[in-house]
């Protein structure tokens, strides 16, 4: 934590994502435990996909209206509220012993993740400005990664052999955190904004970091400041034209939007479906629940490194040129699954993908609120989203369909090979915005 306190440089800050670590380590406490819970109630392998369908399908209806609900500064409710709903879920989980109960619970958790996750998106990029996205999203990337290591490997640490009991007592333990963390979000008191957000006045304006399109829009300045934030100039108009509301396929339009979310829908899916599939893997291989959840540690850890040095790669390399190396990384690491036998090398595997699938996320993240003017900028989230949650409900399904080939290192292999073909889509021909230096 004291390197998340490096990060952030604030207080508000510090305290908002460090419930954030708590929420993803609970999220990722409880989902590998509910896989667990779903194979020793009958569930398939191919089932599974449809889990984590289930998990991620209430995001893509309501994520459009959560976005421009929160283009109305009122995220902390929104947090507040999604962690309380994620936690209840989580010990009516506990106590269920039906495979309906399971996928509906399963699906109410999913919608309180969603809602207290996103939330916090719209919070630190409304106190950012364009010097400091790159950083501020890694610092938010990186609270995620501690969680996402410490989840699985406590989970892993109190479920041990796998039994009934012991799994319960994770699910229990998993939907208390989601409670815990309503304590540092209490001290989260962000700055108030007073002045215009504008780059600073050395920096000039870049392609990457806005549309040429976006200047003409009604309501926004050349530069694309709309909203009342940090950095202003003394004597700039504290009052500007508010920004039209933008149509869904106006939003898609833009430039390189379509690119950004493509390849973080296809990061971020790769992550679930790793987090659904790699305890049926551990099942099919007879590992032990603590050994599955060191090695989903182990993921989340190269994880949280990669997001370390983020800044140190974003300020020497294009964002494109990073986001081809991580992602083809992570890509042939899960290629390589199905062939690898030694606890070892599948240890070894896991690093890579994560190290690859740790730089997508917070730069497709950046690159998203970049493209966008303050306005608008949580409903293009939103947006963002709403594309993650379409490849989570459909690629899991699609990989699982696999499960009756493969296996479950099938399922792996097959997001591999969905990770190099969406890579090999959205970097193909002519020169984008995700060419500009992350």
């Amino acid at each position: 934590m004291s390197r998340l306190r490096v990060l952030t440089g604030e207080p508000w800050l510090f305290w908002l994502l460090s419930a954030m670590a708590l929420n993803q380590a609970a999220a990722n406490m409880l989902r590998p435990m509910i896989s667990y819970r779903a194979l020793e109630l009958g569930v398939d392998p191919a089932g599974l996909g449809i889990l984590s369908a289930v998990f991620n399908f209430a995001p893509l209806v309501i994520a459009l209206p959560i976005g421009r609900a929160l283009d109305r500064p009122r995220e902390m409710r929104f947090i507040v509220g999604g962690n309380v709903l994620m936690g209840v879920s989580g010990l009516a989980l506990a106590a269920m012993g039906d495979t309906t109960s399971l996928f509906v619970l399963f699906g109410i958790l999913g919608v309180g993740h969603f809602v207290a996750a996103f939330s916090v998106q719209p919070l630190v990029a409304r106190f950012s400005h364009h010097g400091n996205y790159d950083r501020r999203f890694a610092a938010y990337s990186f609270a995620a990664s501690i969680g996402q290591m410490l989840g699985p490997a406590i989970g892993g640490l109190v479920a041990g052999g796998g039994t009934h009991d012991e799994i319960g007592r994770a699910i229990t333990l998993g939907s208390l955190l989601a409670l815990v963390l309503l304590v540092p979000l209490a001290l989260v008191r962000p700055p108030a904004p007073s002045r215009p957000e504008t780059r600073p006045a050395d920096r000039p304006a870049r392609t990457a970091d806005r549309p040429a399109s976006i200047a003409s829009l009604p309501g926004t300045t050349p530069s694309g400041s709309t909203a009342v934030g940090p950095g202003a100039p003394a004597g700039s108009n504290p009052s500007p034209a508010p920004l039209r509301r933008l149509g869904l396929m106006e939003i898609l339009r833009m430039p390189d939007v379509a690119r950004a979310i493509l390849v973080s829908t296809t990061v971020l899916s790769a992550i679930d479906i790793v987090i659904i599939y790699l305890p049926a893997l551990g099942e099919e291989r007879a590992w032990a629940a603590s050994l599955v959840g060191g090695l989903l540690a182990l993921r989340a850890g190269s994880s949280m490194v990669t997001r370390l040095i983020l800044g140190w790669l974003a300020a020497r390399f294009e964002r494109r040129t990073i986001l081809i190396w991580s992602m083809g990384i992570s890509a042939a690491s899960l290629l390589a699954l199905p062939i690898a036998g030694p606890v070892p090398l599948i240890a070894l595997l896991m690093i890579g993908a994560g190290a690859g699938l740790g730089i997508g996320q917070p730069l497709t993240m950046a690159w998203v609120a970049a493209l966008a003017p303050a306005g608008v900028r949580s409903t293009l989230l939103s947006v963002r989203v709403m594309g993650n949650s379409v490849g989570e409900v459909l690629l899991p399904v699609a990989a699982g369909s696999m499960a009756a080939v493969g296996g479950a290192a099938g399922v792996l292999a097959a997001t591999g090979a969905i990770v190099a073909i969406s890579l090999a889509w959205a970097f193909a021909g002519k020169p984008h915005a995700g060419r500009a230096r992350a």
